[in-house]
């Protein structure tokens, strides 16, 4: 299930990434045609073939981590069901948590970085390190935030073919946008990568849990 999962993240970060790219292309372009550098065809030929392939990546990427997301609470739920067989140890929440944790509202802001740090004090405690759980927990609430406050400054011209009428903040603020998007992936990329190391710590101390035992 780690592996698993370490593949499914990877794959959302590319796809995130190729979005990203698009995303500066299709700045350029929208800066190009309001400084007059590009023909009217060649920006609407840019609109109305990159930008649907932009939002398709993004939503391909969302899927890709909702599968990731699915796989970490079946591993999140197995982790623990491991550490309750083989400790003593008391964790602060209980299993349901490994699920509900993440889509009850308010507490799924700290509840999931609580689970998987229990998770990672009772099974690797020589090798813990709390740094590493709370810049994953950090990164992906930042990464989410960024992410949505991109979408609402963004405002775009009421018509993209006199894109010459567009005032100088408007372009500015595609900037902003298209920083955000870059930031946002940034951090996902961040997080997704703490979340694997520790995912890959604690299955690792669980299977000598398991290894020792028989």
């Amino acid at each position: 299930m780690g592996s698993a999962f370490a593949v499914i993240a990877v794959i959302a970060v590319v796809i995130q990434w190729a979005a990203v790219v698009l995303r500066w292309i299709g700045y350029r372009t929208v800066a190009a045609r309001y400084e007059g550098e590009i023909s009217s065809s060649d920006y609407k030929w840019a609109r109305d073939t990159l930008f649907p392939i932009e939002v398709g990546l993004w939503l391909m990427s969302f899927l890709a981590m909702l599968v990731a997301w699915i796989i970490v609470t079946v591993w999140l739920s197995r982790a623990r069901t491991n550490a309750d067989t083989f400790t003593d140890a008391t964790h602060r929440l209980s299993p349901p948590w490994a699920f509900w944790g993440w889509v009850v509202p308010v507490v799924s802001l700290w509840f999931p970085a609580v689970f998987v740090d229990d998770l990672d004090k009772v099974s690797a405690p020589r090798r813990r390190s709390r740094g590493l759980i709370a810049s994953w927990w950090i990164t992906w609430v930042l990464a989410w935030i960024t992410f949505w406050a991109g979408i609402v400054s963004l405002r775009m011209p009421d018509d993209h073919d006199t894109i010459q009428t567009m005032r100088d903040h408007e372009v500015d603020g595609l900037l902003i946008f298209s920083a955000s998007r870059s930031a946002s992936a940034l951090l996902f990329t961040a997080a997704a990568g703490c979340l694997i190391v520790a995912i890959v710590r604690i299955g690792r101390a669980q299977a000598a849990w398991s290894d020792a035992a028989s």
